[in-house]
């Protein structure tokens, strides 16, 4: 009895599954009801599921080349040398005798010294020994402000002293620490500020020619009359420093604290004689004026125009050296006596007392 009570519901129950199961797979009516997608819609209520469109942002590198070079007005003109194809200075380095076009060193050079890695440096074609100005990587100017700089000069018995604190007169400097250019210190990794450095250079006023050059040294080798000092065409390494080392879109760069250029900034030649020919820029520590890139007639020297240390003399400004855009930039070697009488030697990591300072 029981037993078939039990199999008499299991079949009813059979058939209702098979009703149930053919009513869900049998056509539906599609609702032509609008949905409510509304926020208050009760809880539990079918939402529409609306298509969204993803728009896809590009987002462009804020550190694009073009924002770190530079086109001078030396590369502009249809004078000097091509800034496309800048002979590359590092074959051009000697200690043994000054040869035109050289740099003739005191110092050997130093591959384990620190500088620029060669295999992040797109601009120079190492193939042919040249590189580019106008794609060589520059840090751009600074957003905040330095300590203003100084020149003083004066002549007393024949000896032309000079008084600066090595930042640029005229306020141009680059956005240095560069920490903040990754794009840059890939590149080179120098972490120097500049700094506030009162240094006093004395030289003779009426220098004389030496029958024998002498080579030149690392550090200041001459001081700009924009307050800065002058290093020599070379690195630590006794590489091109112009070409490989990367200085700020106003032509210089710190040594620790010690801000430097390896070359005359276009912009400091900016004084002109009657004929054309440039003002004077600087000193070098042999006391001989360096004056700016043209010549007589307003032409722009090369190295074909000077001498071994990168001079020449004629008419009433007897000799002097020349700035120009090919290496070695400033001088070759010194055709008189260097000067060593020079105040607060500036050395790398800045002046005693304390860490570089920056005003805010």
């Amino acid at each position: 009895m029981h037993r078939n009570v039990k199999t008499g519901s299991v079949l009813v129950l059979t058939m209702v599954t098979m009703v149930l199961l053919l009513l869900a797979c049998g056509p539906q009516e599609t609702s032509t009801q609008p949905v409510d997608t509304s926020p208050d819609s009760t809880a539990g209520s079918l939402k529409e599921v609306v298509p969204t469109t993803v728009t896809l942002i590009s987002i462009s590198d804020n550190a694009t080349s073009t924002e770190f070079t530079i086109n001078p007005d030396l590369c502009r003109d249809d004078q000097g040398p091509d800034c496309t194809e800048l002979r590359l200075g590092d074959d051009y380095f000697t200690t043994f005798v000054p040869k035109k076009g050289y740099l003739y060193s005191c110092n050997d050079k130093n591959p384990n010294a620190p500088g620029s890695r060669e295999d992040k440096i797109t601009w120079i074609n190492f193939a042919e020994s040249t590189w580019n100005l106008l794609q060589k990587l520059w840090l751009p100017e600074t957003k905040s402000g330095f300590d203003p700089g100084s020149y003083t000069e004066g002549l007393s018995d024949q000896t032309r002293e000079i008084t600066i604190n090595n930042l640029p007169v005229d306020k141009k400097i680059g956005a240095w620490p560069m920490t903040d250019y990754p794009i840059l210190t890939e590149i080179d990794g120098n972490p120097g500020i500049p700094a506030s450095q009162n240094s006093s250079f004395s030289y003779s006023a009426n220098p004389s020619k030496n029958p024998t050059p002498t080579c030149v040294s690392l550090g200041a080798i001459g001081v700009t009359k924009n307050g800065v000092v002058i290093y020599n065409a070379a690195d630590a390494r006794g590489e091109d420093a112009v070409a490989r080392e990367i200085v700020d879109v106003f032509g210089g760069h710190p040594a620790g604290s010690n801000y430097h250029y390896h070359f005359i900034p276009d912009r400091l030649d900016n004084e002109s004689l009657s004929d054309g020919h440039s003002g004077i820029v600087g000193y070098i520590n042999d006391g001989f004026p360096i004056y700016g890139y043209k010549g007589e007639g307003g032409i722009e020297m090369s190295n074909d125009d000077l001498d071994l240390c990168h001079g020449h003399d004629h008419g009433s400004l007897a000799y002097h050296y020349h700035s120009t855009i090919e290496y070695p930039y400033t001088v070759g070697c010194y055709k008189g006596t260097p000067s060593s009488v020079m105040s607060n030697q500036m050395q790398p990591g800045g002046p005693a007392g304390g860490p570089p300072r920056r005003r805010p």
